[in-house]
């Protein structure tokens, strides 16, 4: 049974590694030349795309970059750092989440924009970030350059979800700025293999959730809570 599962793992790693990108847009895909290239350092975490959540490019994808596929047009990210550090040699860790930053840019067919952060150096550098966060994206071939706004400072993913009355539903299309989309035509995303590994956002999942709850004793909730604060 062991051997079975690390042979599972084996496959799942070598799919996520063949394939580093998501298709944002509709129908068959399509040469570089002809879509716009969006690439997301690893250490960023894209909380919405256009104001609508979008969570896909934020699984499995490692230490490598991200590479978005999308339509020629105008877009607003909003990403933010996150990444772990270790504390007295390993005994300790601590996860840390900048505040979010506002990129717009607008791109054409065959360019690659990338959002784009002087990397910390250390862990002071990276609180830094809980506050001030210089970020900008960048058309890899021109040079030009658009700084970006500052966000909300962010919280624990738990805390928000606790402070929140109502989640915005996870978004089923990308559409540049300003592009009508028509309402008979469904846009499906075409994620790489490795977004299927998460669960799903709905109801069948919260109820299970709330379920897993309520078996917890009043210490494993403590400790539960105390992760997700970190």
């Amino acid at each position: 049974m062991r051997s079975l599962f690390i042979i599972a793992m084996a496959c799942l790693l070598a799919a996520c590694a063949q394939q580093r990108h998501v298709q944002l847009y509709s129908g068959a895909p399509l040469p570089e030349s002809q879509i716009l290239t969006l690439v997301v350092p690893s250490e960023l975490e894209i909380r919405s795309i256009n104001g609508q959540p979008y969570s896909a490019a934020n699984t499995m994808f490692g230490a490598s970059d991200k590479r978005l596929h999308l339509q020629p047009g105008a877009y607003q990210v909003h990403a933010f750092y996150k990444n772990g550090f270790d504390i007295d040699g390993g005994m300790s860790h601590e996860v840390v989440r900048g505040r979010t930053a506002i990129f717009d840019f607008e791109g054409q067919a065959g360019e690659t924009w990338r959002l784009e952060f002087d990397l910390p150096q250390n862990l002071a550098e990276a609180r830094a970030f809980e506050t001030d966060f210089p970020a900008w994206a960048e058309n890899t071939r021109t040079g030009e350059r658009h700084e970006a706004q500052a966000g909300n400072r962010n919280t624990s993913v738990l805390s928000a979800m606790l402070g929140s009355s109502e989640v915005a539903p996870e978004a089923t299309s990308v559409a540049p700025l300003g592009a009508a989309e028509p309402a008979t035509q469904a846009v499906t995303l075409r994620q790489s293999p490795s977004a299927t590994a998460t669960l799903p956002h709905n109801d069948a999942t919260l109820t299970t959730l709330q379920q897993m709850w309520n078996l917890l004793t009043p210490q494993s909730r403590e400790a539960f809570l105390k992760w997700a604060q970190q």
